[in-house]
């Protein structure tokens, strides 16, 4: 392999106080001679000599290298809508996007769908609760030997208390957190794009936690 060589350019907004806060960020870069690992189509066992038998199991996979261009951007903002109770409840949404080809325009392999979310959350001085809905579009555009990938909704949802100890010592506790989360609340069936064993194997489906945190 050469070394891989990149140029890019990156453009940002950031605001990060007031009852409006929010990140955008756009990017273009230029790879000379970009790794990337892909699958050949060939079927192997767990050596090389096996490759091609008609009852290997395992995908083979190569390092190349070539030109590519990546071009993206990414936008989360956060909008505290009105206060009620001891807190305020606001909305927060966010939404990312890449492209990624060769330069004779064929595509990159492995490239995470385009994705849109947004969700609505509650925080006081103690409380912290917030849902919130990811929607990953389906992934069309693929490299030779790779699949295309179906979209899915990723439902999150959290709720934490918060405390701070007043007159903590050194060495004592100072602040300790509890709460409850749970992920992927739909219970899809779920793939990841990016992942080698996408068609064998599921993402995680439904699971909630109790959680605990403490800080000395």
């Amino acid at each position: 392999m050469n070394i891989e060589v990149a140029n890019s350019v990156e453009v940002g907004l950031r605001r990060a106080t007031g009852p409006l806060r929010f990140e955008a960020t756009a990017y273009y870069t230029r790879f000379e001679g970009f790794i990337f690992r892909r699958l050949t189509g060939v079927m192997c066992d767990e050596t090389f000599e096996s490759c091609g038998e008609p009852a290997a199991e395992l995908n083979q996979a190569v390092y190349s290298q070539r030109d590519a261009t990546f071009r993206g951007g990414e936008l989360q903002a956060q909008y505290d809508v009105a206060k009620v109770l001891n807190g305020v409840w606001g909305v927060e949404g966010q939404f990312d996007v890449v492209r990624a080809t060769f330069t004779d325009g064929s595509n990159v392999p492995r490239i995470t769908p385009m994705r849109l979310g947004g969700g609505a959350f509650y925080r006081d001085g103690n409380w912290l609760a917030r849902v919130n809905l990811l929607h990953a579009f389906p992934q069309n555009d693929v490299a030779p030997n790779e699949t295309p990938t179906q979209g899915y909704n990723l439902l999150k949802a959290e709720v934490s208390y918060t405390r701070k100890l007043k007159n903590a010592r050194p060495g004592e506790p100072r602040e300790f957190t509890l709460g409850v989360a749970g992920n992927s609340l739909l219970n899809e069936n779920i793939r990841n794009h990016v992942s080698y064993t996408k068609n064998e194997v599921l993402m995680p489906g439904a699971v909630v936690r109790a959680f605990a945190n403490v800080k000395f």
